[in-house]
């Protein structure tokens, strides 16, 4: 991509007090040294139009090796420089806004530009979410005597999204087996075993559904996939918002930013999970604003971790158990619902309940610390809960028969190992 001069600037005030200095000298006492003095002005006069010229004839190209990436994830940025009509000692300057207030130096460079390109290609990553704006670029010339100074400011019209990590799941009990609530039945209830979809590796499945061919020839265990002969429906909030019933409303602001990194890559996580069935979802975000996306379809979870990576939660904003409560009316009997939060109490159980029965589950997860990245091992952790957070544990555990589950994940578990715990109990 090329780039267009935005605007040129100079500083030419040493100049001017120079030449000043030399026409007074040359009124007060005409010589040889006073004419030469005017004379030597002149054509550093001249030297400054002639490098503005040369800057405002820069040609700089850059190009990008994807404008989407995910976090900690190695993108490459190339720039080439040309100076078509002479040589110039610039210094490059080019910046990106990784937040609302914070911006960096992508890269500094003093270099000579001439008619070769210069090419400057900078590798980095970033560690959070959302969306990179690339700054301007600036060119900077000072004079070696600094008798002045040229700023050229090229557009940069160019960002990078970036997309919260795909965390790998092997289950979520989100998806159920049956169509009435708290009965189990035979996989064949939702899959049609005499249409085979495809292959995929085994992952605790039933041993009758192992296609033992294909296995023996690829050296593996891989299971047959049924195309599914009934669709369930998932409803997944992300409460990125700070509740109203905490207390020490600044201590958990703190928290809140680490949280809301941790809980939109558990929801990218699970969504992909359900994405790759047959379920229809539908993802609520709340946040600054409140976000809805459905889909049924794998195609439908690419733009869904989009709008992930550019929601944001505030200290005060839409509370979770309002945007619930407006959609219990589109539950119905074969819906799950996910609620992924930082901090609730037993304040929303009413709201909870009355979900409950319009849907088949509820799921809660907790995630005041974060959780255990799987591939990091387990670590004592001495947290502690707030007592409200944990009566609303005590109080769900006595709905667990009715299928409203409530978890506090700590931070030595991870997500793999709670939704484990689900499945075994329920």
């Amino acid at each position: 991509m090329k780039l267009e001069i935005r605007s040129i600037s100079f500083d030419v005030q040493p100049l001017i007090v120079l030449s000043v200095s030399a026409l007074v000298w040359l009124v007060f006492s005409a010589s040889v040294f006073s004419v030469t003095f005017v004379v030597l002005c002149g054509f550093l006069w001249l030297h400054f139009l002639d490098t503005k010229r040369a800057l405002s004839q820069l040609e700089v190209e850059r190009h990008l090796s994807a404008q989407r990436v995910f976090t900690n994830e190695e993108v490459w940025f190339q720039h080439a420089v040309v100076s078509p009509s002479k040589c110039l000692k610039v210094t490059l300057l080019g910046q990106i806004e990784v937040g609302r207030s914070l911006t960096y130096n992508l890269f500094e460079r003093e270099a000579h530009v001439g008619p070769e390109p210069l090419r400057i290609d900078v590798r980095t990553s970033f560690p959070t979410r959302g969306r990179k704006i690339l700054k301007d670029l600036l060119c900077y010339h000072e004079h070696p005597l600094g008798l002045f100074r040229i700023w050229v400011q090229f557009n940069s019209p160019q960002e990078v999204l970036v997309l919260p990590r795909l965390m790998h799941l092997e289950f979520f009990p989100a998806r159920l087996r049956e169509p009435l609530p708290g009965r189990r039945s035979d996989f064949e209830l939702f899959e049609d075993p005499l249409r085979i979809r495809g292959l995929r590796e085994y992952s605790n499945d039933p041993i009758k559904k192992v296609h033992w061919k294909a296995s023996a020839k690829f050296g593996k265990l891989l299971v047959k996939e049924y195309e599914h002969t009934a669709t369930s429906r998932t409803f997944v909030f992300l409460d990125l918002n700070m509740a109203k019933e905490i207390f020490a409303k600044n201590v958990w602001a703190q928290f809140r930013t680490s949280y809301e990194e941790e809980a939109v890559h558990a929801a990218a996580a699970i969504l992909y999970w359900l994405s790759q069935g047959n379920d229809v979802i539908k993802m609520t975000v709340v946040g600054k604003e409140v976000l809805e996306m459905d889909w049924a379809s794998q195609d439908g979870w690419v733009r869904a971790v989009e709008l992930l990576a550019l929601s944001e939660g505030t200290g005060d904003g839409p509370q979770l158990s309002d945007v619930l409560y407006s959609q219990i009316p589109k539950l119905t009997f074969t819906s799950t619902v996910v609620i992924l939060s930082m901090y609730l109490t037993d304040s929303i159980l009413p709201v909870i309940l009355e979900a409950r029965a319009r849907c088949a589950r509820v799921l809660v997860f907790l995630l005041p610390y974060g959780y255990r990245d799987p591939r990091y091992r387990p670590t004592r952790t001495y947290e502690m809960y707030p007592l409200d957070m944990v009566r609303l544990r005590e109080k769900a555990r006595l709905l667990e028969q009715e299928q409203v589950i409530v978890r506090i994940i700590k931070p030595s578990q991870t997500l793999q190992e709670v939704f484990y715990e689900i499945d075994e109990v329920h």
